[in-house]
């Protein structure tokens, strides 16, 4: 234990300070190195000390980490780094820090858990260097190393193993202790193998298919997306893809930015093993928790495609001769199974996000027929009562189990921006997976995470992959070992989410109605079904409060599709003849042309109407309707019933009446008005004649 006893947990980022030259211990014979960096401070969830608080100012804390992921190199040094933050109002005074290394290991999961939870750890410690820390102004922080040459006598004769690490730092009245670990690595023995999967997500979106501007947003040079392909490219991480990124580039066709199509052309290249991500990474314990047999699939892709956007068939570039064709300048454009191709060898693996789906889930999935392969569900370790290797089975469901509390560390690695903090996970996860004896081999993930950037992805699965004394292994590696037979734990789906698929559900008998007055219902059947999809995308688990809104936004979209075409109706009319058309309103709300048939029917035998009219509306337009009509009386009240019906003869929304009044005798009125008028006018004229002729002079 240190001088003090006590300890906490903290975080920090680090200034630029200056440094005194450090002291050396007897232990030490390689120069120490000190750096420092200036930022903002930034707090993450890793254990660390602090100790006497001084009034209400929040005590500083301090964060240790090792090098290389916390493995001893077989020669040059050992780096060890602590970063000081300062949380307070006030400057912390400059100070120093003393680094010492245990000299024995600990031997356990839980003897290393000690060490890290409370600083407890019955081993001696040695001093292996000490280093000047400047002074660190309000709400900053500051690192300072020490370098340790691998041939000081403090590593000689070290046996094999995972030896405690701590920092006592001390600035004024203050006392910071913080902890870390060492891994000593083991030569001579087999190889044991590990499988590292890491997803390549779009984060949230609330569009069926990403846009040419998202797109070019996320493959750009500072991209999420082009980070996350640079992360991966040159490891052996088996790639978990998103189908929905594959299809919207593709989908774009000679629109897709060319950032988009070179990180897509660079995806499909990398050799990396990968499996398909359900359509916008959906939730699938959540549609098994909604009672679905088995995962939603699109059925098309129509929406999202523009034939302008693809060559015609049998066309060729630069003149050249192009080949044959059946139908030579048809434009083809990509089936669903192309546009959702992302490489995958093998179909049928799933993997639901980390904590939803246990039991009921891996039933439902493993129970799926009519898949090329062996449906496969990657879950947790902690849904699983028994320890196992990754390959194993659970009522007949065919598993690979995943360690929670390892790839939770990776998880955290990969969503650190400080560098100290990061490797201090690092070390952590070195250290586990070295005490850890699995049955077979180690399957480990790099969780899904949104915004994290290149650098923090690609140190933690270089960290995952570079184990020592294992060896990197694909899918059918982890699947060929002999499964262990396990039993699964129940987990509640999200009840939130079960009520959006059962508003959707619900929406769907209106929006089929409304989708039979396109001329390719796909359309709208391919857009509602990506958009839902996307939003059950389990990136939006991390911004609730947006998903409300897009989920409210959807909503409010299918009640306005459902709604979609209708009749635009004023007040009664007036048919002024015995024959005569009758204008009416038709709407379309819907983004596409729309067809349908106007029903028109006579409310009494006074009117014959000719009942059928078909009407053809453009996309977001109204159109105005003839329809003709006859009066068989002079006059009277009458009403028209009017119903618009899809082309398949299915009535779309209510049937509706109009008053009509009939003045049919009015043509004989105007008739009869109209030759008195004109008479008169010529009688009129003849007489006003006659009068200025009598008044003219008569010659001599």
């Amino acid at each position: 234990m240190d001088r003090t006893g006590i300890d906490l947990f903290m975080t920090f980022i680090s200034p630029v300070p200056g440094r005194r030259p450090p002291r050396r211990s007897r232990w030490l014979r390689a120069a120490t190195a000190a750096t420092a960096v200036i930022a903002l401070s930034a707090p993450a969830p890793l254990a660390f000390a602090a100790v006497e608080d001084s009034g209400e100012e929040q005590p500083p804390t301090a964060v240790l980490a090792p090098t290389n992921n916390g493995i001893l190199p077989a020669s040059g040094s050992l780096t060890l780094t602590v970063t000081a933050d300062n949380p307070g109002t006030e400057a912390l005074a400059a100070g120093d820090a003393t680094f010492e290394l245990g000299t024995r290991p600990l031997t356990t999961g839980g003897a290393l858990s000690s060490w890290l939870d409370s600083g407890a750890a019955a081993v001696p410690f040695a001093e292996v260097g000490e280093t000047a820390v400047p002074e660190i102004a309000a709400e900053q922080s500051a690192s300072e190393s020490v370098s340790v040459d691998t041939d000081d006598e403090i590593f000689d004769d070290k046996d094999p193993g995972v030896y405690p690490a701590r920092v006592v730092y001390r600035t004024g009245d203050e006392t910071v202790r913080a902890r870390t670990v060492i891994v000593v690595p083991r030569t001579g023995e087999p190889a044991k193998q590990v499988g590292v999967v890491v997803p390549i997500t779009a984060g949230p979106q609330s569009s069926g298919s990403l846009s040419a501007d998202t797109l070019r947003a996320l493959t750009a040079d500072d991209g999420d997306l082009r980070g996350q392909l640079n992360a991966v490219a040159g490891t052996d991480a088996i790639l978990a893809i998103d189908p929905a990124i594959t299809a919207s580039i593709r989908a774009l066709g000679s629109a897709a930015p060319a950032d988009a199509v070179s990180w897509l052309d660079e995806l499909m290249s990398l050799p990396n093993d990968r499996f398909a991500l359900q359509y916008g990474d959906a939730d699938l314990a959540a549609q098994v928790g909604a009672g679905a047999t088995s995962p939603a699939q699109l059925a098309s892709y129509a929406a999202y495609l523009d034939a302008a956007n693809f060559a015609a068939a049998g066309a060729a570039a630069g003149g050249a001769t192009p080949e044959p064709t059946p139908t030579p300048g048809a434009v083809t454009v990509p089936t669903l199974d192309e546009l959702l191709d992302v490489g995958a060898d093998r179909d049928a693996v799933f993997w639901p996000a980390t904590g939803t789906a246990g039991a009921e889930t891996a039933t439902v999935l493993g129970a799926l027929t009519g898949t090329t392969d062996t449906p496969v569900t990657l879950l947790p370790s902690s849904v699983v009562r028994t320890d196992a290797a990754a390959h194993a089975t659970a009522d007949g469901a065919d598993l690979l189990v995943y360690d929670r509390d390892l790839s939770a560390l990776l998880e955290q690695a990969s969503t650190s921006a400080d560098d100290t903090a990061r490797d201090n996970a690092l070390a952590e996860y070195t250290a586990r997976a070295t005490l850890g004896s699995p049955a077979g081999s180690l399957l480990v993930t790099v969780d899904r995470a949104n915004g994290r950037s290149e650098s923090e992805l690609r140190d933690a699965i270089q960290a995952a992959t570079a184990l020592p004394g294992w060896t990197t292994t694909d899918l059918d590696g982890l699947l060929a070992e002999r499964p262990a037979t396990v039993r699964l734990t129940s987990i509640a789906p999200d009840e939130d989410r079960i009520a959006m698929i059962d508003d959707f559900r619900d929406a769907q008998p209106g929006l089929r109605l409304i989708a039979g007055v396109l001329e390719d219902p796909a359309l709208l059947a391919s857009s509602e079904r990506a958009t839902e999809l996307q939003l059950l995308g389990n990136a939006w688990r991390d911004d609730r409060e947006g998903w409300d809104a897009a989920v409210q936004a959807q909503r409010d979209r299918i009640d306005t599709w459902t709604d979609g075409v209708a009749l635009v109706l004023g007040g009664p009319i007036t048919l002024a003849g015995s024959s005569a058309p009758l204008v009416f309103t038709v709407r379309n709300d819907l983004p596409w042309p729309a067809r349908v048939n106007l029903l028109a029917t006579p409310g009494d035998a006074r009117l014959v109407i000719e009942s059928t009219t078909e009407v053809s509306i453009g996309g977001q337009q109204t159109s105005r309707v003839a329809v003709p009509v006859s009066a068989l009386v002079g006059s009277g009240e009458s009403s028209v019933g009017l119903q618009l019906r899809t082309p398949a003869g299915l009535d779309i929304g209510p049937r509706e009446t109009v008053q009509v009044s009939v003045r049919a005798e009015w043509e004989s009125v105007a008739v009869v008005v109209l030759a008195v008028l004109v008479s008169v006018l010529l009688v009129f004229g003849v007489v006003r004649t006659i009068r200025r002729r009598r008044r003219m002079p008569v010659d001599a």
